[in-house]
């Protein structure tokens, strides 16, 4: 329960909030994803699809927690489904919070350690940024959306522009026929489409935390609005410089993109490094989130302060960030994770719903 007036956060704080906990490394990777799993150029398509969805989930999951102001979905789901029930679907949560936090860390050390730090072992990347996020964790959900709404406003505005510039190197024919080869494909691309995404079900913990609750709907249009026109810009831009097969064959193909590309005279004339640094501010956004709700969750069902379950999932969030051998098996878990994303999202929306309709069934 939300009681100190101290960890209110505002509406715009905490649409920085729902769209950084979204966002994370996926727009990186994301038109790789899209193209190998569409295999046409429709796969723009697939990102607005996806975002429909995402929306309409994010809304469902209001409808939900307004309904317990105050509570975050720690608390209401054990008052909702009782205390055994309710403690299994926190620990779902939790756990899927620890593995996109363990999975953006570790991406955030591999694309480090590539394109900055070479010769730096990944173990002690790793290590540095785990112990400067959690010194941020512990300052509590109010100094987190400070910091993310000083910040993240500025990851999006560098992102964007430096998306923009490389529009010289577009090319239309890239993204025609427009539904070529039917929509099957383009059905194909929509679970990759609502990775994008995922990450709205945690908006059942920020209503919580926010002044106006009643302005939560506006907070899902908008919190997933930006990262999604965000990836649709960039996916349809390196589409159009790339070609599908080009972005398929590609790891990093936004880092590629905007590699090909440079303005000579101007104060940057390469873009790819300066673009990296600031985005690699927005992953450890994400991870912070994530690492603070899990957190919260145990310190909830628990009953106790925050401070030693931050510390306590420290080894936790390593080990499984460093279990992945190689990047296909990072990527391997970043599928993984889009999937589990499904069971929370949807399944269990509906399963709280179910519930909450047989309880005013029994009343009327």
């Amino acid at each position: 329960m939300v009681k100190r007036k101290e960890n209110l956060i505002t509406t715009m704080q905490t649409i920085y909030l729902l769209s950084s906990t979204i966002i994370g490394f996926g727009i990186i990777t994301i038109p790789r994803n899209l193209a190998e799993a569409v295999g046409t150029p429709d796969v723009w398509i697939s990102i607005i699809l996806g975002w429909i969805i995402s929306l309409l989930i994010g809304l469902f999951c209001t409808n939900i927690a307004l309904r317990f102001q105050g509570k975050t979905f720690f608390d209401f789901s054990k008052q909702l489904a009782g205390k055994g029930i309710g403690t299994i679907l926190c620990i779902i949560l939790i756990f899927y919070a620890i593995l996109i936090s363990s999975f953006e860390i570790r991406m955030m050390g591999e694309v480090t350690k590539f394109y900055l730090l070479e010769n730096t072992p990944i173990e002690a990347i790793l290590i540095s940024m785990l112990w400067v996020g959690s010194y941020a964790v512990m300052g509590g959900i109010n100094s987190l959306a400070r910091l993310i709404q000083l910040l993240a406003p500025i990851t999006f505005i560098v992102f964007f522009l430096v998306i923009i510039m490389g529009i010289k190197l577009f090319q239309t024919e890239n993204i025609l026929p427009v539904l070529g080869h039917g929509v099957i494909p383009v059905v194909k691309g929509i679970p990759p489409g609502f990775f994008v995404n995922s990450g709205v079900e945690f908006i059942m913990i920020w209503i919580a935390f926010m002044k106006h609750p009643k302005k939560a709907k506006k907070v899902v249009f908008f919190g997933t609005a930006i990262p999604t026109a965000l990836n649709l810009t960039a996916t349809i831009l390196i589409i159009g410089a790339l070609s599908i097969n080009g972005v398929k064959a590609d790891t990093y193909p936004l880092i590629s993109f905007v590699k090909q590309y440079e303005y000579v005279g101007i104060f940057f004339e390469r873009f790819e490094s300066f673009l990296l640094i600031v985005w690699l501010i927005q992953i450890f956004f994400t991870y912070l989130l994530t690492h603070y709700t899990a957190s919260l969750g145990l310190s909830q069902l628990f009953g106790k302060k925050l401070k030693p379950f931050v510390l306590l999932f420290l080894p936790i969030i390593y080990l499984i960030a460093l279990f992945p051998g190689n990047l296909l098996d990072v990527f391997a878990l970043q599928t993984y994770i889009g999937n589990y994303s499904l069971i929370i999202s949807v399944i269990i929306p509906i399963f709280l719903i179910g519930i909450i309709m047989i309880k005013l069934k029994k009343k009327r």
